[in-house]
């Protein structure tokens, strides 16, 4: 693999950071004009370089192994705030709650949202393989031409 440049590194260093090629670019290359429309293409082509995407994949891999962070764990997580609030969600519903009800409905109240019940069924349907989209063969039927 052919060695990076300094500015290569570091915006292999940021994407993994900060999640964004746009940004990524803007702060490794420093860039004046931090709006400029031809960001995000540029960006892209330089993640496309062989070596840059095995140095940005070699620092997610280095990241996910120092966090202790995998799909099973991701999922869990998740789950146990789903989990959460559909617990919230029948103390709620219960009329005649005793004291440690309503304290843990309190307590389950303010660690989680409804936002949250949402998103966190959207990730673990991603993480699960369950948003794969569906794959159509199209066959393109208004082109014609003398070979067929």
């Amino acid at each position: 693999m052919k060695k990076l440049t300094d500015k290569q590194e570091k915006f292999a260093q940021l994407v993994v950071k900060l999640g964004n090629q746009s940004e990524a670019y803007r702060q490794a290359y420093d860039v004046s004009n931090e709006n400029a429309e031809w960001i995000a293409s540029k960006a892209s082509h330089i993640l496309a370089e062989d070596n840059i995407r095995s140095r940005v994949e070699e620092l997610r891999e280095q990241t996910k192994k120092a966090h202790a962070i995998d799909r099973d764990r991701m999922v869990k997580y998740n789950l146990r705030l789903v989990e959460a609030w559909e617990e919230l969600w029948e103390l709620g519903k219960k009329e005649n709650k005793n004291k440690e009800e309503i304290q843990r409905f309190y307590l389950c109240k303010d660690l989680v949202k409804g936002s949250d019940y949402k998103s966190c069924l959207a990730e673990i349907s991603k993480l699960t393989g369950l948003y794969e989209p569906e794959k159509k063969e199209i066959k393109d039927t208004t082109h014609k031409s003398e070979w067929g």
